[in-house]
């Protein structure tokens, strides 16, 4: 049976809102002990499946929302993002309008508004738009609602730009008319850039696109994983809070480095340095610790996964309150390797290693030369 033209226009549209997956981003691809199940929880048509052996999207179930792509730490999900920017009096504005709040316009349609992730609002951020325009229906009364969403997010980000002494992002409350009506003036590529209409049909058009590929930062790849801490304008020496912050029990922690070699971001680092000079007299001494860049977080939780102590934890919207921890380093008294654990842990005088500590040699010893 042949499928109508409308239906056929349906599975198209279906297909071009599809995330897109960049699967070398995905947290299960950078470690196979990852309980990471963000994507799983955010679908509210429960597309995406997951289990012991495979992380898969139903996409006959997936209605393109885009839910997912602001829950995924990593960034490994991406939906298109439209790019629309109009002058509101003084205000340089990004317009972007539900699917579902009735408007039917060519570009500025985004699948669901609470698709706008913290990537993306800092994305817009940076590249001077400090004011929303948003269109939408009655979201609470939306099967795709989540408390979780835009207006939360932006509140925790303000906070946060607050702390940097920057101003905020504003929402900026007008009617779906009065959006119409903005949408259709003249196209602003970038601060101070305008096109007129009449200028846009003589060739106008070919300006704008080469200025949106160049400062289009939502739908980059390059710009697409980058942890959003690292989009938090610099702050000194002041004490700010993060949209990620690891933290490390000292008394808990084996001194394995599983978390410092697995951190996808370098949020986590084993720092090995020289002594300062009033040591210099030890001769070949370094100085081992490990540093804590909560900048550089993404909350993706490999560093909790892989912890058998369980002396790492993440905290979301959280103060940094230890950047670095010193190590110790010792020589295991069994296999002769050095071995290293925080200066405060209740074992730092420990003379066996992690391994040794748990496994008798003796008893592999005797297995040895008797076998046979």
């Amino acid at each position: 049976m042949y499928r109508t033209k409308r239906h056929l226009l349906e599975d198209i549209k279906q297909e071009l809102c599809l995330p897109e997956i960049d699967a070398d981003a995905c947290v299960h691809s950078l470690c196979n002990d990852s309980d990471c199940h963000a994507c799983v929880d955010a679908c509210p048509a429960q597309a995406w499946v997951l289990d012991d052996e495979i992380l898969g999207l139903d996409i006959e179930a997936c209605d393109g929302c885009g839910l997912c792509v602001p829950a995924c730490p990593t960034g490994a999900l991406h939906i298109h993002f439209p790019w629309v920017l109009r002058q509101l009096g003084a205000q340089m504005v990004a317009l972007f309008a539900c699917d579902k709040s009735g408007i039917n316009e060519s570009s500025g349609i985004l699948p669901c508004i609470h698709a706008l992730g913290l990537r993306q609002l800092l994305q817009l951020y940076n590249s001077g738009i400090e004011h929303l325009l948003l269109a939408t229906a009655e979201c609470k009364n939306c099967s795709r609602y989540r408390p979780e969403g835009l207006n939360q997010r932006l509140e925790q980000l303000n906070h946060l730009l607050f702390e940097h002494n920057k101003s905020p992002i504003v929402i900026m409350q007008r009617s779906n008319k009065v959006w119409i009506k903005v949408f259709r003036t003249d196209e602003t590529v970038s601060r101070g850039t305008q096109v007129s209409r009449r200028n846009f049909l003589r060739g106008g058009g070919q300006q704008i696109r080469q200025q949106l590929l160049i400062i289009d930062p939502l739908n980059h790849s390059e710009f697409q994983t980058i942890p959003p801490g690292k989009l938090l304008p610099e702050v000194g020496e002041n004490k700010v809070h993060w949209p990620w912050v690891p933290e490390l029990d000292e008394k808990q922690c084996n001194g394995c480095d599983a978390c410092m070699k697995l951190c996808p971001t370098d949020a986590l680092n084993l720092s090995r340095s020289s002594k300062d000079s009033s040591e210099m007299y030890e001769l070949n001494q370094v100085q081992l610790r490990y540093e804590i860049n909560p900048q550089n977080c993404t909350g993706c939780g490999i560093c909790t996964a892989v912890c058998k102590s369980d002396a790492i934890s993440i905290h979301s919207w959280s103060l940094s309150i230890f950047n670095q921890i010193s190590l110790s380093e010792n020589t295991c008294s069994a296999c002769g390797n050095t071995f290293h654990l925080p200066e405060q842990h209740c074992l730092s005088d420990e003379v066996l290693c992690r391994i040794c500590e748990h496994h008798n040699h003796s008893s592999d010893l005797y297995q040895v030369l008797t076998k046979g």
